[in-house]
């Protein structure tokens, strides 16, 4: 029969004494019983059960590279790695019925983890990943203590909710294969996992995230004389491969036909109008309304074309546009802050403040068409409405060159 994890002081010593098997090994203890008899253990005994884990983890470790490669065609490089750190704390912990409750119990400490994942699309996604739990630490009072370190292999499915362009909620299910460990051996078992958490992309490559994790049954009541709970709080960041490059600042200027010359045989003065679109991308870092570093090379650039058309009466009207990610009031919003960032530029380098106008048009003007409504893919779909994301600066004149 195989001994307990935890075994009593003392008490227990003879039918601890009495196992023979290889399988069991006392941690070991400061202490020494008092009178006759040999020395006292008190604390853990781990039990071996390594074969469980070289049947567990390699296909927990298979699943996750045959669900990348199942979809590897169809997807815009959706792999993506990172690590997280923070508080882990053991919970509910329980006893066997022959084990004495120890005096005192550290059970919180420094936890954390790397994990490698795929992005099916928007919503779905896989993650596997190496967590080190903690360390627990009794104390049984008379110099008696004993220490646990636990840590596992997870694979869990990660379902996520797109909250805005950059912004994610999302939770993890899944298992956990965990090894707890004192005093040279270690004892395996396949726990049950969960975690939620927010997600905020920071560029197209990076993001970070802050998860509450939660794993069941660490250990046996029965097995080891000692089961547990396990929650942890962390802040991680994760790299995404392959993000799509961002285009070089360069303006692209569009002409509007001019409109109708008046009737005859009245002859009047006909107002000219051209329009210079700028890419969003080039102006601005993903989401955001201040100008990157770089945009400033292609407002100046439209500066020198406004000027070169010597238009008389000039007026400038700036209106910005949005893909339709995200909610109506937000991309309008968005959209208004863009143009005001492009016109507030212009008028700090000597364009008259009475002769701009600003306006958000948000999603309601696209130019992308209906060749992005197949992807599912996030990071496709971003490039693909790329063309939607944009500032046009519409110059109005009398005369115009």
């Amino acid at each position: 029969m195989p001994a307990r994890l935890l075994a009593l002081p003392g008490s227990l010593l003879p039918a601890a004494a009495a196992v023979s098997s290889p399988w069991v090994l006392p941690l070991r203890c400061a202490c020494r019983s008092a009178g006759r008899g040999p020395p006292a253990v008190d604390g853990f005994k781990v039990m071996r059960n390594n074969n469980m884990l070289p049947k567990k983890l390699p296909v927990a470790l298979a699943l996750l590279g045959l669900a990348g490669s199942a979809v590897a065609a169809s997807t815009d490089e959706p792999w993506y790695f990172g690590a997280k750190a923070g508080h882990g704390e053991f919970q509910g912990i329980k006893y066997g019925d022959s084990v004495m409750n120890p005096r005192h119990v550290d059970k919180s400490g420094v936890a954390g983890g790397l994990f490698l994942g795929y992005q099916f699309n928007d919503w779905l996604g896989v993650e596997a990943g190496y967590d080190y739990l903690g360390k627990l630490k009794f104390d049984f009072g008379a110099a008696n203590h004993a220490d646990l370190k636990v840590q596992g292999l997870q694979l869990a499915a990660k379902l996520g909710m797109p909250v805005s362009e950059s912004f994610d909620v999302y939770t993890r299910l899944g298992v956990m294969a965990s090894r707890m460990s004192g005093n040279g051996d270690t004892m395996h078992r396949t726990a049950p996992l969960a975690a939620v958490g927010l997600e905020y992309a920071l560029n197209r490559n990076w993001a970070t995230r802050l998860e509450y994790q939660w794993v069941g049954r660490l250990g046996s009541k029965d097995d080891a004389g000692v089961r547990a709970n396990n929650g942890q709080l962390a802040l991680g960041v994760l790299y995404k491969f392959g993000g799509t490059p961002r285009a070089a600042p360069v303006p692209v200027a569009m002409t509007e036909p001019a409109p109708p010359p008046a009737p005859a045989p009245v002859a009047a003065v006909v107002p000219q109008a051209r329009a210079f679109t700028l890419n969003a991308d080039t102006l601005f870092d993903f989401d955001l309304a201040l100008l990157r570093p770089g945009a400033e090379q292609a407002l100046f650039a439209l500066m020198r074309q406004i000027r070169a058309e010597a238009a008389t009466d000039a007026s400038l009207s700036i209106v910005g546009h949005t893909d339709r990610l995200g909610s109506d009031q937000y991309n309008l919003d968005l959209s208004r802050r863009r143009a005001q960032t492009v016109a507030d530029f212009l008028v700090s380098n000597g364009v008259p403040r009475n002769l701009v106008t600003v306006e958000g048009a948000g999603e309601a003007m696209p130019v992308s068409g209906a060749q992005c409504n197949a992807l599912q893919n996030r990071a496709a779909l971003i490039a693909c409405l790329a063309p939607d994301r944009r500032v046009v600066v519409l110059v109005r004149g009398t005369t115009m060159s």
